[in-house]
């Protein structure tokens, strides 16, 4: 069986954290970040092949993660998580950062399989 891919999850609330781990450790080495800040230190030490962020979280959001990391890791398969998945700051951060697609919240485990696995 070939290596899983590692996948960093990266949300502020740690029942999120504790529920994605769970419904993906099967498929993918996943690792899980409380914040922006965190994620982006984890990328910077870690090599990680999907990223998916929360949009809303304080400090720095998901979709100004996603801003930092467009150039730096452009191999990462980037996917936001928003409860305002039509939102116009969601439709341009999809557009200006190359991302590879965004799901609602609350997220449906084989949905963002699919997601993750057509890129």
């Amino acid at each position: 069986m070939a290596d899983k891919k590692t996948l960093l999850y990266v949300d502020d609330e740690v029942a999120n954290l504790n529920v994605f781990r769970i419904a993906f450790k099967r498929r993918y080495k996943v690792i899980t970040a409380g914040s922006a800040e965190e994620g982006l230190e984890i990328l910077a030490n870690e090599p990680v092949d999907i990223l998916v962020a929360d949009h809303r979280m304080p400090g720095m959001t998901g979709v100004q993660m996603m801003e930092h990391v467009v150039e730096k890791y452009p191999h990462l398969v980037r996917i936001i998580i928003s409860e305002y998945v039509n939102d116009e700051i969601i439709r341009h951060a999809i557009k200006s950062y190359n991302l590879d697609g965004s799901i609602g919240k609350p997220w449906d485990a084989e949905k963002l399989i699919a997601l993750i696995e057509k890129n």
